[in-house]
């Protein structure tokens, strides 16, 4: 389901139509897929504020630390596997996290995960910088915001599957589909 989101603030309002959706189901995985400075760590910042606590969470980008967790209820871990090696296996720190809770997990660079580490019931999400005539500006100090984003959800899992379905009239209903846009 492509999305066309024309500001960071848009960015952010995703991720938190997909938290207040997700915040009473199974569902707790997303896979964040975009490249330095597309948005992931904004789409971060939204779902993170829509869950109870959010307001007491500082959301960075975990570059650095590989993983945040942020005190919500349902808890986030957010995590960048960017400094791993490819085909790597979640930290041990992260997979504890993961066990001793029910948090939500936001992965960015999955791609960098052994592809039998996926978790199978899952939302991909793709940010890319829209190229052609759609690509105005935005933020005239950071290039990373200098374009509009194509946002791409995907359902991993029949669960994710289900859920993306139910979502889809509410996504379009306040993001116009790329055609319409």
């Amino acid at each position: 389901m492509p999305i066309l989101l024309k500001s960071p603030e848009d960015t952010m309002e995703l991720g938190r139509t997909l938290a207040q959706a997700m915040r009473d189901t199974s569902l707790r995985t997303l896979y964040l897929f975009a490249d330095l400075g597309g948005g992931k760590t904004t789409f971060t910042r939204g779902f993170v504020s829509a869950l109870p606590g959010g307001n007491n969470a500082e959301v960075a980008s975990p570059s650095f630390t590989l993983c945040n967790m942020y005190p919500t209820q349902p808890e986030v871990l957010h995590a960048d596997l960017y400094r791993l090696s490819e085909n790597a296996a979640l930290p041990e720190e992260m997979e504890e996290m993961l066990e001793d809770g029910d948090p939500f997990l936001i992965l960015e660079w999955p791609q960098y995960l052994a592809a039998n580490r996926y978790d199978p019931e899952r939302l991909d999400v793709y940010l890319e910088p829209v190229r052609g005539d759609r690509a105005k500006a935005l933020d005239k100090t950071e290039e990373s915001c200098k374009t509009f984003r194509l946002a791409t959800i995907e359902a991993c899992g029949e669960a994710a599957g289900a859920f993306l379905r139910d979502l889809k009239p509410r996504l379009e209903k306040r993001f116009l589909p790329v055609d319409e846009a």
